[in-house]
């Protein structure tokens, strides 16, 4: 088993971590609720919000699981945080040298997938992750890992705000022990909403933004008990058990959906701070009210976007199985059996009927290729580039070999420049291969071989791979489009093809983190590129 070294600036990382004063305390809803949607969204049995301290790893939320900690020396985690920026994915822990001896493989939790977004500071401390853990190999979808990524970035945002709570709470603590004149000289600049409420439970004080939100005027309320205020069902269900405790010298913090008369219904976190005099004697309390209704909005907004993103996710999932099966069965249908009527009764056939047979199919092999086409373009939403050292010359060759018989009808001269090795999923950059050089071959000059170069040429963002020809060569106002989905430049009498093709190639690049380009000048021929970044994005650097 490889235990996880230390990041270089761990004593930073420790000190940052213990700065938030979150270790060992009480589970809370909000972190509850993240936990539960990464195990949702990912679709895992275990989640949690894991913090790195200096021994062990320590579970601010979990689902899944009953133990607090484990020993940092076992911790995936540990090792998730050493590259913060990156989602660590373990498919299988058993194939992977760094974990298969690890004891969380074996008893109750039989750990085997693991997937961690390290949680990460604004100063570049990663404190720890936000994780999912599965008993069985698997892999991690695109989507999923950027939802891991959100929620990581969501519980760094609650850790502040717990920090800054707390700080604001050991302030209005030492602030709650002034003179009631000292409250109200600070009272009348905040934004939040104040309030001074005597033992009698009376209202002495408000600030002008108590005032606004409610929309009175302050003659009215001082004096006023609180029941008045509020009334007498929700004074006795809700406000005085609240107003008891803060009266016996607790601190009491809640959120609450109040209705104000002037500014509605508002999220509003709210204290009750005990005002002692020296003695420690409690003789009121400041109500504080602070409005969190945006954030409370912002939060609504991202639990419905990731309920979007998996309902989206399992539609396309549905559609990709009407277009491999449902669809594919008729279109092979007319295929077979247009391709027996040519076979054993082309002869029986009239002219006419003959050209007609032509035209089923034809149509036929078109729909089948638009439906590959299809089918392929859907199914990269949630494919992981398999990206290796590869060796260009080596797939050019392999491509030239499965274009053999276009090339040779056509008498193409192709020739070679420098191809540098490329970091890519040889798998996907053969398809860019096969429809540059495809198309380089198809759309020529009739009266002339065409004239193709394929090459590397480094860029300032990478690699790029280009196949140049000599052929019709795009409009110069139709060239910014030629990417888009279902875009055509000429008739199905003229060239065949769906229209798929080099929409394919860009979602290839964007797969890898880089771009497609174009060079065109219309009856002198194309340049289109592919340009590779030296690392792939979800790839360590």
């Amino acid at each position: 088993m490889h235990s996880a070294p230390l990041p270089d600036t761990e004593a930073q990382r420790l000190a940052k971590l213990r700065s938030y004063g979150v270790l060992d305390t009480l589970p809370q809803t909000a972190f509850n609720d993240i936990v539960a949607l990464a195990s949702s969204i990912c679709g895992t049995p275990v989640a949690l919000i894991s913090l790195i301290d200096r021994d062990r790893q320590w579970f601010k939320a979990k689902t899944g699981i009953d133990v607090e900690q484990t020993g940092r020396d076992i911790a995936f985690c540990a090792h998730a945080i050493l590259q913060p920026q990156q989602v660590m994915v373990v498919e299988d822990a058993r194939q992977d040298e760094r974990f298969r001896d690890n004891p969380l493989l074996e008893g109750e939790l039989g750990l085997r997938f693991y997937a961690g977004a390290p949680i990460v500071t604004d100063d570049g401390h990663a404190l720890g992750t936000v994780c999912v853990i599965d008993t069985q190999p698997r892999q991690l979808s695109p989507a999923a890992e950027e939802s891991l990524r959100i929620l990581s970035r969501l519980v760094v945002n609650l850790l502040e705000h717990e920090k800054e709570r707390h700080a604001e709470e050991a302030r209005q603590r030492e602030e709650a022990r002034r003179a009631r004149d000292v409250f109200m000289a600070m009272a009348v600049s905040t934004l939040d909403l104040i309030a001074y409420i005597d033992r009698d439970e009376r209202y002495q004080a408000v600030n002008q933004t108590w005032l606004t939100y409610w929309g009175c005027d302050e003659s009215k309320v001082i004096g006023m008990h609180v029941r008045d205020r509020v009334g007498p069902a929700v004074y006795e269900n809700e406000i005085a058990p609240l107003i008891r405790r803060a009266l016996s010298g607790e601190l009491v913090r809640y959120q609450h959906l109040v209705r104000f008369h002037a500014r509605g219904p508002r999220f509003m976190e709210i204290s009750l701070m005990p005002d002692t005099d020296d003695s420690g004697t409690v003789r009121g309390l400041i109500l504080r009210s602070h409005d969190i209704h945006l954030q409370h909005e912002r939060e609504q907004e991202l639990k419905e976007a990731l309920s979007a993103l998996e309902q989206r996710t399992l539609e396309q999932q549905r559609f990709i199985q009407v277009l491999s099966h449902d669809l594919r069965e008729p279109v092979n249908a007319v295929r077979n059996f247009s391709t027996l009527l040519t076979t054993d009764h082309l002869q029986e056939l009239s002219a006419p009927a003959q050209r007609y047979l032509g035209f089923v199919t034809k149509g036929g092999e078109r729909m089948s290729r638009m439906l590959d086409d299809l089918t392929d373009l859907l199914q990269l939403d949630g494919y992981t580039p398999k990206v290796v050292d590869m060796d260009t010359r080596a797939l050019v060759s392999q491509v030239m070999e499965e274009l053999h018989e276009a090339i040779e009808q056509s008498g193409a001269l192709i020739t070679t420049g420098p191809l540098d090795t490329l970091r890519a999923d040889p798998a996907l950059l053969r398809i860019v291969l096969l429809n540059y050089i495809g198309n380089a071959l198809k759309f020529r000059h009739q009266d002339r071989p065409p004239q193709i170069h394929i090459e590397t040429v480094p860029v300032d963002d990478g690699m790029e791979l280009s196949v140049t020809d000599h052929g019709l060569g795009i409009p110069e106002d139709q060239q910014a489009g030629i990417f888009d989905m279902f875009r055509r430049l000429h008739t199905r009498q003229r060239f065949d093809g769906a229209g798929l093709g080099l929409s394919l190639c860009r979602r290839i690049a964007q797969l890898h983190g880089g771009r497609v380009t174009l060079q065109s000048t219309l009856g002198r021929g194309s340049r289109f590129g592919i340009v590779l970044p030296p690392t792939v994005p979800g790839e360590p650097a």
